[in-house]
């Protein structure tokens, strides 16, 4: 469902009336009542602030009574007018304040009832990136984008559905060859291997709330088997080596041809680096080769590990890596740490979450004080707090952040869907302590 609060329907567009009940509907006519009931355009789609109109008709020898029911059993009246032929019509326009998802026709005449259900949606809008452009056969292809909905504050993020990805290679048509489902930003990315050159795309079926959408098509060129590289002759020195001493890397990246191997210039080549115990190459540097494929590179020695030189491939060339060479890093005897200085306590006063009782969907408002103590307790200003919300008998779980003012105060809001407790977090600095403010029970009315 898409993440949108109301607090309620409202009776909007080409005639908006007050609510009424009508009484529950079979899901089909009655032997006695009204036929042929329609909904134009079926599903309703809502894609911009102006909103969309549709219409309603059926079927009967008497006006009858006529209503919209959404997907949370509240009711909307239809003024129905005559048509022609026995048939009457209504109209309604739908804007971002309704509810997305599952509606119902509901009719009353000739002393019968009948209902029809439609779908009202919200526009999606996929966005979608295939890189590189230009990859070697074998190699991965990262896909990635996001999916958003439209409403009336703009675009927000579709999180948790699926999204399909479809390639079609030249001369080809489209199918699909796997999904990803998307994060509470509504993005996605997954990795797929170069077979051929061809387009990408991503594609979302839509759901009861949302339209589907197809993002645009994007081209990769995936080009033959490169070229082998190798790196010769890779050397870290001196070795052992003092903790701050220089430390220089070596080496030569190579390219196979006709004659053989030859120097390979013109190319950036990465410095990697893997401490002692650990299990991760991270980036230190990088160097272009010279005219005969030499690079080199000085760095700090700072601790014991692995060191080796990385060639990413381009140009027609392939990957290469060369081989690794250890160094020991001696490492003076430590200095005492200076005694640290002891942090200020903090408490946060005065939290409340109002109002209470709390309608669902209202704004619910949060203040309070972050103090710290310095001879007597004074407000802490320019500090972030976090909000956190707990449901009986849950767990708690992070809402948004606040900042407090230069006199330590805080303010916020969010929307109120569950009954529970609330509390504010300071999690504390270089010169005060961490302090959570007493949680606060708010009960939600529906």
């Amino acid at each position: 469902m898409l993440k949108r609060i109301h607090a309620v329907i409202a009776a909007v567009a080409l005639g908006g009336a007050a609510l009424v009940a009508l009484p529950a509907t079979a899901g089909a006519a009655t032997a006695a009542g009204p036929s042929d009931l329609t909904v134009s355009p079926s599903p309703v789609v809502v894609g911009t602030d102006a909103g969309t109109a549709a219409t309603f008709t059926y079927k009967a020898s008497a006006e009858g009574a006529a209503r919209l029911v959404d997907r949370d059993g509240r009711a909307v009246p239809l003024d129905p007018a005559p048509a022609g032929s026995g048939a009457y019509t209504a109209r309604y326009g739908f804007t971002f304040r309704d509810e997305p998802g599952v509606w119902k026709l509901e009719v009353r005449a000739d002393g019968g009832t009948a209902s029809k259900e439609f779908q009202v949606h919200w526009t999606t809008d996929l966005d979608f990136d295939a890189a590189p452009d230009v990859v070697d056969r074998g190699d991965r292809i990262r896909l990635t984008g996001a999916l958003t909905y439209r409403d009336g504050d703009g675009r927000q993020a579709y999180d948790g559905q699926r999204v399909y990805i479809a390639f079609k290679p030249v001369g080809g048509s489209y199918s699909r060859v796997g999904s990803v489902t998307t994060d509470r930003r509504g993005r996605f990315s997954v990795d797929e291997r170069a077979v051929g050159s061809g387009w990408w795309r991503a594609e979302f079926d839509g759901a009861t709330d949302a339209e589907p959408a197809t993002s645009d098509s994007d081209r990769v060129d995936v080009r033959a088997q490169a070229s082998r590289t190798r790196i010769t002759g890779f050397d870290a020195s001196p070795e052992p080596v003092d903790a701050g001493d220089t430390l220089r890397l070596r080496g030569r990246l190579e390219i196979s041809g006709f004659a053989g191997w030859s120097g390979y210039p013109g190319r950036q080549v990465k410095i990697l680096f893997k401490p002692a115990g650990g299990y991760r190459w991270q980036y230190v540097t990088s160097d272009w080769t010279d005219s005969y494929g030499r690079f080199s590179a000085d760095v700090t020695a700072r601790t014991s590990g692995w060191w080796r030189a990385e060639f990413d491939g381009a140009g027609g060339a392939g990957y290469s890596a060369s081989a690794t060479d250890y160094v020991t890093v001696r490492v003076p005897r430590p200095t005492p740490p200076p005694t640290p200085v002891p942090k200020a306590d903090t408490r946060v006063a005065q939290f409340n979450a109002a109002p209470e009782p709390v309608r669902y969907h209202r704004y619910l408002t949060f203040r309070g004080q972050l103090q710290a103590w310095d001879d007597g307790w004074e407000g802490y200003g320019h500090q972030k707090v976090t909000v956190w919300f707990k449901k009986a008998g849950g767990s708690w779980h992070y809402v948004k952040t606040l900042s407090t003012n230069s006199s330590g105060r805080f303010w916020g809001k969010t929307k109120a869907s569950a009954s529970g407790y609330w509390k504010v977090v300071f999690a504390g600095n270089g010169e005060a302590d961490r302090s959570t403010s007493r949680s606060d029970w708010v009960r939600v009315k529906r």
